[in-house]
């Protein structure tokens, strides 16, 4: 058994393995969890009956502060210096938003009423204001699972929700991660912010865990690059993906031009160095050294991906350029965005826009 486990047999809750009906959630949570015992975070529980689960994770985090929230105001009495109890109902987006901008929480757990509309009112309300890393946990699904489990989609209609099965629901964000997609066809608002925040979803035996994505913390893995990159086997590729790394994450573009100038001594004519290169230039404005990383990697006869990434570096650059309101430069973009795609009459069509409103343009780039 799990330490977690222990602690929720002892303390008498049904989410451990022993508790009628023992849904044995423990065991999984202090995985999902057991990175935070020490940590001074928030803890949301949306339900609170006897209380046994506030007790057991105030035993298990040393430091966390845990919120209950209920519509029972007899569970006022479980309230205690590390313990608060908000009342109110899981589907009041003015309630929920107020407890969050009080307790901005790391971790939420979801075993209110099971109902599927008060559940995704609950998520849609909350999951924005989940720390960057942290945790949403569904409970109790199988209810949904069972015989007249049509019961748990609750109303019909909620707050322009459509009566879903909440399995549904929450299999559009498991499928976008499976296909690795951020952005699925024809999302917005909130499903549009989901799919590009969850970073996983864990299924266990009645319980589904929603993780949020973290941002990359660039300053500590640079630190571990530095110590590594140079014990490769061939350190000017080494140098040319770590570059990579800190174009990607929006890390310091002096230490990426320092990289790939040591990659590109070493070693001319590599791709994914002249690829950076090109990016890289771009970003800082160095168009002519763009065009000659360019000029490079086509003669290199560039196929496939690395050819549309280029294609789509110069496109992004023209795109950037009209909105500043700087034709000459969008010019310059879109002229070499054509010899690099000659058979793209779109591009031709719009250098000869540009060329009319700006006769005489000269182009810094070839």
């Amino acid at each position: 058994m799990s330490d977690l486990d222990v602690l929720g047999v002892l303390c008498g809750t049904d989410k451990s393995s022993s508790i009628f009906p023992g849904w044995d959630y423990l065991r999984h949570y202090d995985d999902l969890f057991c990175r935070w015992r020490k940590s001074q975070i928030n803890i949301l529980e949306i339900g609170v009956l006897g209380g046994s689960s506030l007790h057991m994770w105030k035993q298990y985090f040393d430091k966390a502060s845990i919120i209950g929230l209920d519509i029972d105001p007899d569970v006022s009495r479980f309230a205690d210096e590390r313990i608060t109890i908000k009342i109110g109902s899981q589907d009041d987006k003015d309630f929920l938003e107020g407890i969050v901008q009080e307790f901005p929480p790391t971790i939420v757990i979801d075993d209110g009423s099971h109902l599927a509309h008060h559940m995704v009112a609950s998520f849609e309300a909350l999951f924005p204001a989940l720390a960057p890393g942290g945790v949403y946990v569904f409970e109790d699904m199988a209810f949904h699972f069972e015989d007249g489990g049509g019961h748990w989609k609750g109303a019909k209609e909620h707050q322009g929700l459509a009566a879903e099965h909440m399995y549904d629901y929450l299999n559009k964000f498991m499928r976008a991660r499976a296909a690795n997609q951020r952005r699925p066809e024809g999302s917005n608002g909130f499903l549009r912010y989901a799919f590009g925040h969850i970073d996983s979803v864990v299924v266990f035996g009645g319980g589904i865990a929603v993780r949020k994505r973290a941002p990359v913390d660039v300053a500590s893995d640079s630190v571990l690059f530095d110590k590594k990159y140079k014990k490769q086997a061939n350190p000017a590729a080494a140098a040319a993906r770590y570059a990579e790394f800190l174009l990607k994450h929006e890390g310091d573009l002096g230490r990426a031009k320092t990289l790939l100038d040591d990659a590109l001594k070493r070693a001319p004519k590599d791709e994914t160095a002249l690829m950076c290169q090109v990016e890289l230039s771009i970003r800082q404005g160095r168009l002519d050294d763009a065009a000659s990383a360019s000029a490079a990697l086509m003669a290199s006869n560039l196929q496939g991906k690395a050819y549309k990434l280029l294609c789509r570096s110069w496109r992004r650059l023209s795109m950037i350029e009209r909105k500043k309101g700087r034709p000459d430069v969008e010019l310059a973009a879109l002229r070499t965005l054509a010899k690099l795609d000659p058979n793209d009459s779109s591009t031709r069509e719009h250098i000869a826009r540009l060329e009319k409103g700006t006769a005489g343009a000269d182009s810094t780039v070839g």
